[in-house]
């Protein structure tokens, strides 16, 4: 091609036509600069189609992180022996008892032990992190973008935060009264059973019902945080995979 044109010059030039040689050399300059944006917009085409893979590659794995996180909430909240809903309904089943007056039997040992169960929730981030590592912008649509910064900074947060909260009332308050007002024992299926050491001296100890009180209020607390924050993950789980179809 290049020994082509070569030689059209070379014919234009030795038979002294310069006016057709000047339209040919501005039509070659066009035909170069052609080639070149067509090669620029091919290599932009090309640079796009790779940031879109690495954006889908990118939300995939975020898809499959907030799998694991919804799995986890499940867990805390529903489905572990001891799970938050029943460390609730212990409590308010101890409160109740002790201030009613009822009388003690043996299925307690099981409702004492469960007013002392409490979980943490594992948020898996690694695709977030990877996002992040990228550049946020990867993400093209501004809205999802957005969602996805909030979830994974404000929403664990204070999911987080929620979760130290029950963490040090226990530590502060109740363990004490775990450990001193109660005798562990093990049923024949290795469950654990917290028999009360003087149940009538219970009933009247004010200071124990009250610090009750409290890790109830921060176990709904927990709770409220926690059904807030599995309806958000779902959400953006189903977004982001209608984005990606």
């Amino acid at each position: 091609m290049i020994k082509f044109f070569r030689h059209i010059r070379k014919s234009l030039l030795s038979e002294n036509k310069f006016s057709k040689y000047l339209i040919y050399a501005i039509g070659e300059i066009i035909l170069v600069f052609i080639g070149i944006a067509m090669a620029l917009q091919f290599n932009n085409w090309n640079e796009a189609k790779k940031t879109r893979e690495k954006e889908q590659q990118v939300l995939t794995e975020i898809i499959s992180d907030l799998e694991f996180t919804l799995q986890d909430l499940d867990r805390v909240i529903n489905t572990r022996t001891n799970n938050l809903k029943r460390t609730i309904n212990s409590i308010h089943t101890v409160i109740d008892i002790l201030e009613t007056n009822k009388p003690y039997h043996d299925s307690l040992a099981y409702t004492f032990r469960s007013i002392n169960a409490y979980d943490d929730i594992h948020f898996k981030t690694s695709g977030y992190q990877s996002l992040v590592s990228i550049g946020t912008d990867l993400v093209e649509d501004p809205k999802l973008r957005s969602s996805i910064g909030e979830f994974h900074t404000s929403s664990i947060k204070e999911t987080k935060g929620r979760f130290e909260e029950v963490h040090l009332d226990f530590y502060s308050y109740m363990i004490d009264n775990y450990r001193k007002k109660y005798t562990s024992v093990f049923d024949e299926n290795s469950l654990e059973r917290l028999i009360p050491n003087d149940f009538e001296t219970l009933k009247k100890d004010k200071e124990y019902i009250q610090s009750l009180k409290v890790f109830l209020g921060v176990n709904i607390s927990y709770l409220e945080i926690l059904t807030e924050v599995n309806l958000e993950a779902e959400q953006l789980k189903e977004d982001i995979e209608n984005y990606l179809e």
